[in-house]
């Protein structure tokens, strides 16, 4: 059957397009004859059309292949970073499927930037910024744990707005911390709570060299900081703003991050148009031990209350407790056996010292008590209220031969005995209980402080129905710097 001159034309254009979009990777054929004319040319010429027709099959073949993988592939990464799954455990709500995360300024120059995610069951994980160097994606093995390190840059170092937000999507619950440390000069961590649960207001707590940090999630996104008490000011495009100021951010872009900064202490409410993340502390803690940077991922105001539990923190030489309040009311705090004072000439903060004894400190309006506790260099807790205790905490320490790691537990007396800490029983540790009693109630507690070695840790109670409360902290062998921060903190409601 003879060859037309509009076949020879299609199959020429089929060829060049095949070439041109590299889908052919084979050997080069001979050039395709410009006319159609001759017997040894239209011999040729079939040889060359059968040879790219058994080529334009084979890869149509294998196109079909990629195909048939890709869609494979978009269908489980959709499943994998989906709302589906399991659903969270009702006395578990720190565990999550999605994280805003922002780190902010810290004492020194950053040598690590840990992120530490424990699972119930293996999940996989993606990061996602627009920061170079974060997109990736982890599996996270249960009874394992994960441990990502960031590129130090991540971190800002000077105030202003980035693109240095950090979003973590996984496809079942996770629990997710973050360490930052400055070679073995200083070191802090916090928790970071699942997205659902940010909120658009936010009480600040730091101490000197006031350090702020927010993450917004949502484009258009408007920041309000309305400073409340400090002696210090922040600077913002070339205007310092100081006590009773309201410095306006506008118009911020989702994945953006905000930084701010004082030379002092600084106590405001943060208010925003769409739920925020809000990293506050300081950038180098002026104490009468070692200056170390201390933050901590900010509650919500919607989720703070009138009563906490506060342990007492095994090694510490002093501990520092603030309270900060919202507004300008006949505020106060007490607790049984303590002196509590008003910070400055206001009612909006105030401080206590520590005994080396657990208490219960009580306050007429809702209250967002802070821990500043020191032991050569100082960390910054902050102090979950009882109904956000959990009934399962699974965690990581920071992977350095440079701390030693305790844990504190606060439960009521009566419940102590179901607690296994990896598989072992409290009891092991009774020699470190203290107790305090409710005089409302009655009700008493019980903490309990244990040392663990660095990696994995899993303690939980064999009673779903009870939870109680868990803050990780670490000091320093050789060097003087610490961290600490609450495992987990369970929230009932969703943040408007």
């Amino acid at each position: 059957m003879a060859t037309t001159r509009k076949q020879c034309s299609f199959w020429t254009l089929v060829l060049i397009l095949l070439l041109s979009t590299d889908v052919y990777r084979g050997q080069r054929l001979n050039p395709v004859p410009n006319t159609c004319t001759g017997p040894d040319e239209n011999a040729i010429l079939k040889k060359e059309l059968s040879v790219l027709h058994g080529i334009v099959k084979d890869q149509a073949i294998k196109m079909e292949i990629l195909k048939g993988e890709l869609n494979s592939l978009k269908e489980r990464l959709s499943k994998c970073c989906s709302s589906t799954g399991p659903p969270d455990s009702g006395n578990d709500g720190h565990y999550g499927k999605e994280f805003l995360i922002t780190f902010p300024k810290s004492k020194g120059p950053v040598s690590k930037v840990q992120v530490l995610i424990t699972a119930k069951q293996d999940a996989f994980v993606v990061f996602e910024s627009l920061h170079p160097g974060v997109n990736n994606t982890f599996q996270v093995s249960a009874n394992a744990g994960k441990e990502v390190s960031l590129p130090v840059s991540v971190v800002m170092d000077t105030d202003g707005i980035f693109g240095k937000a950090v979003v973590i999507r996984a496809s079942h619950p996770i629990s997710v911390h973050c360490v930052v440390q400055c070679g073995c000069s200083a070191a802090e961590g916090f928790l970071v709570y699942p997205k659902q649960y940010l909120g658009t207001k936010y009480l600040l707590a730091n101490s000197d060299f006031a350090n702020i940090a927010i993450a917004s999630q949502y484009r258009n996104t408007t920041i309000k900081l309305t400073i409340l008490s400090s002696p210090s000011y922040i600077t913002w495009k070339g205007t310092n703003y100081t006590e009773n100021d309201v410095l306006k951010i506008e118009q911020i872009d989702d994945f953006r991050t905000i930084q701010l900064s004082a030379n002092g202490y600084l106590f405001g409410l943060i208010e925003s148009t769409n739920p925020i993340a809000v990293i506050s502390g300081s950038s180098s803690d002026a104490s009468m031990f070692e200056a170390n940077s201390v933050m901590e991922y900010m509650v919500p105001v919607e989720y703070l209350s009138f009563k906490y539990i506060i342990p007492n923190f095994a090694k510490s030489q002093q501990d520092t407790y603030q309270f900060q309040f919202q507004n300008h009311k006949q505020n106060n705090v007490t607790i049984a056996g303590l002196d509590v004072l008003r910070g400055g000439v206001t009612d909006l903060f105030y401080y206590a010292f520590g005994n080396q004894l657990p208490c219960i400190a009580k306050a007429n309006e809702i209250v967002m008590p802070v821990v500043f506790s020191s032991y050569e260099s100082t960390f910054m807790t902050l102090i979950p209220q009882t109904e956000q205790f959990s009934n399962d905490y699974r965690f990581l320490t920071p992977s350095t031969s440079l701390f030693r790691h305790y844990f504190v537990i606060t439960i009521r007396a009566y419940l102590i005995n179901g607690i296994l800490i990896d598989s072992k029983a409290i009891q092991k540790y009774q020699n470190t209980m203290k107790s305090v009693r409710d005089s409302e109630t009655s009700d008493e507690y019980i903490t309990v402080t244990i040392e663990v070695s660095s990696g994995y840790h899993h303690i939980y109670h064999t009673d779903s129905d009870v939870t109680f409360g868990l803050i990780l902290y670490g000091y320093g062998t050789t060097e003087k710097m610490s961290y600490g921060y609450p495992a987990g903190l369970r929230f009932q409601a969703t943040a408007a």
